[in-house]
């Protein structure tokens, strides 16, 4: 059970806040230190949107306020992730050099202000971003408090402006080798949009129309240009800090900047968690096991969640007693090795002046949100040196996301209600309800921990067809998905794979062999048509015999494929309407695995009675019974195992343990047989 460790703080786990000195006065920040040790704070991110206080002038750096906060916290004994403050840069570098401003989509030149506002191709920008980057290298990249470097913010930049199209162009070169074959790949002879020459190529403007291949190449670019940015950052403060790990916190299932290759380019992958007060909390955990899968070798940090409230979701709901902690732990519980919150102190003015925050504006240390937050660094700083010599469980079930495939999807697929992360949602939850552990998986990792996959609505299939010779590493086609579905199945592997997979290849060009295209022979089909109709026109998935622990029929709607077995076994067909009769569940034998093609939007019944029988077939048990609200997730270290229990539910939970028996390392009590969580409860139990 040994697992790599975090080689931030291999000691404990981190509790700590976004740190913003520069934004208050003397005599209020020089109080911080001392109310973060009373709030049981371990580390701080600090200096993220600070640009302005450290370089108020081209070339003129001022300290004051960073030596000052790196001494002040370092006697605190807090650590220090130190930001890159390349996501705001300062009104001096908009007025000098417009250029480094973003573009908007219809290629008009966004005015300065705000943050996100950069464009990542400016050679101006990346020069003043590594200038600075640098000089905080070389102060600060190896002082003791200095734990991680914080790159960048919030990487959301997109930018249309004419450096980045011509820039785009030569990037498609080098995909493509010639015009010709990025005519071929865009199907341009569509609406007579041929391109005679490289000059007139340009991107999917908001006032323009363009193929689906080429807007998937300008979000594959986008993409690519501010990965370039990350690493060119990484890059100088490397030169003068070589030891300190980065980071750059993401933003879950955020659309249009594509995370896998972020990871990519990062040392350990963090995120910003704000769920809303009342909203479902398997989704939460989804997206924590999306970012712990995008590098599963490394650890992963939350890096912000609300104490309180948020200021820009519909609603400022209050988070009520125990919420904070027990989405906390769930974090942890998913394997993060951090609990940290946005935001220290409460800002007095502009956007975010109502957002939640430890410290209210009347910054008193007796408020309840500041108990709370005191009282759970208390718990952290107690369990933590064990909590931390663990990480998340590997789990035998994964489910696929792609972020090019969403694209595609989005933009290519026959007609708008699609609901991919929805669809995603639904299949994890249905296995999170019973507690199945379930990892989130990217095409090019490594399956073979896994005895089951699942891969709902793969529009797109990466084939391995680019790049051409001689085109650079960082745009090579990093995998032959069907060739690599293939060998995992013949090994024993069983896919679920979804309507709407198999359709198109990379470039958005639907398979002329039918579909799902290369995947047919792995799932024994042929999908001749696939019907769409609007929620609530329903049909009925009957399984005659029904499967063992299933019901006879299902409801079932709005994606309805015609499916022709050509060698898998008909488990189930629709009951209803002109294509009654017709397979919409079946299963196929490949090598010593199995593909399961479910072909129609099946109720979320269905989901969980199918994936139950499934994952007893494949000998995967839950870890423990499920009840109603109720999570549990493990993780795993050299010696040991913590079943961690978290009860969403707003009532108490008794769950039935078999015959596990431990200590809850938080209450210290033995326990076996069960035990039971009062509300928003949570137990670690160590065997």
């Amino acid at each position: 059970m040994t697992q790599p460790r975090n080689p931030l703080w291999p000691e404990t786990i981190w509790h700590g806040a976004d740190y913003n000195p520069e934004q208050w006065p003397e005599t209020i920040r020089a109080a911080d230190p001392e109310l973060m040790r009373a709030a049981n704070l371990s580390a701080v991110s600090l200096g993220i949107f600070a640009w302005s206080t450290i370089e108020p002038e081209p070339g003129r750096f001022d300290w004051t306020m960073l030596d000052e906060a790196f001494s002040r916290l370092h006697r605190g004994g807090l650590r220090i992730a130190l930001a890159t403050p390349s996501a705001a840069h300062p009104r001096w570098l908009s007025a000098l050099h417009p250029e480094t401003v973003a573009c908007d989509a219809n290629g008009a030149r966004r005015r300065p202000g705000g943050r996100q506002a950069f464009c990542p191709t400016s050679p101006v920008f990346r020069a003043r971003v590594g200038a600075i980057d640098t000089a905080l290298a070389e102060r600060y990249g190896r002082h003791p408090a200095l734990a991680l470097w914080h790159i960048g913010n919030e990487s959301m930049s997109g930018c249309w402006c004419d450096l980045c199209v011509a820039q785009w162009r030569v990037w498609l070169e080098r995909r493509y080798g010639s015009l010709a074959e990025l005519n071929r790949q865009w199907w341009t002879a569509f609406w007579s949009q041929t391109f005679s020459s490289w000059d007139e190529v340009i991107p999917p403007y908001a006032n323009s129309d363009g193929s689906t291949g080429q807007w998937l190449d300008w979000r594959r670019f986008q993409s690519h240009q501010l990965c370039e940015l990350l690493k060119h950052e990484i890059a100088c403060v490397r030169a003068h800090s070589p030891s300190v790990p980065t980071t750059s916190n993401l933003m879950g299932f955020y659309p249009w900047v594509d995370y896998a290759q972020v990871a990519d380019v990062v040392d350990l992958v963090s995120w910003d968690s704000y769920p809303a007060v009342g909203g479902d909390p398997s989704l939460t955990s989804l997206t924590h096991a999306l970012m712990r899968g995008l590098k599963p070798s490394a650890p992963w940090l939350l890096l912000e969640q609300t104490p309180s409230a948020t200021n820009w979701q519909e609603h400022a709901t209050l988070k009520p007693p125990g919420l904070l902690r027990a989405e906390s732990f769930q974090a942890v519980a998913h394997g993060s090795d951090s609990v940290m919150y946005f935001q220290w102190r409460r800002g007095r003015g502009a956007n975010e002046k109502f957002h939640g925050a430890i410290l209210e504006h009347s910054g008193r240390d007796d408020a309840r949100v500041f108990r709370e937050v005191s009282a759970l660094g208390a718990e952290l700083a107690r369990v933590g040196p064990r909590v931390a010599q663990t990480q998340a469980a590997p789990a035998r079930v994964a489910i696929l996301h792609d972020w090019e495939n969403r694209w595609a999807l989005e933009k290519g697929a026959p007609a708008r209600d699609k609901r991919y992360i929805e669809t995603i949602h639904r299949h994890y939850r249905a296995l999170w309800r019973q507690n199945i552990a379930v990892d989130v998986t990217r095409s090019d990792a490594d399956w073979s921990q896994y005895r089951l996959l699942v891969v709902p609505m793969l529009y797109l299939l990466k084939t391995g067809a680019f790049p051409l010779d001689g085109a650079p590493e960082e745009l090579a086609a990093r995998i032959d998905f069907p060739a690599r579905l293939a060998t995992w199945m013949r090994a024993g592997g069983t896919c679920v794979a979804s309507y709407l997979t198999g359709i198109v290849d990379e470039s958005d060009l639907a398979f002329t062999v039918g579909y799902p295209g290369p995947l047919g022979p792995l799932f024994g089909v042929r999908v001749e048509e696939t019907d769409n109709r609007r929620a609530g026109d329903a049909n009925r998935l009957v399984l005659d015999p029904p499967l063992a622990g299933m019901r006879n029929e299902y409801p079932c709607e709005r994606w309805f494929d015609l499916v022709r077995a050509e060698g898998a076994d008909v488990l189930a067909t629709y009951g209803d309407g002109w294509y009654a009769g017709t397979p919409c569940l079946t299963s196929n034998h490949f090598g010593a695995g199995r593909g399961i093609w479910l072909g129609t939007d099946a109720d979320d019944a269905f989901l969980e009675d199918f994936y139950r029988g499934r994952c007893a077939d494949a000998g995967i048990a839950p870890l423990v019974a499920a009840v109603d609200g109720v999570e549990a997730q493990e993780r795993v270290g050299a010696a040991e195992r913590l079943l961690f229990l978290i009860n969403h539910a707003d009532t108490s939970r008794t769950i039935m343990l078999g015959d596990r028996v431990g200590t809850d390392l938080l209450s210290g009590r033995s326990v076996s047989e069960a035990i039971t969580l009062a509300a928003r409860g949570v137990a670690i139990i160590a065997d």
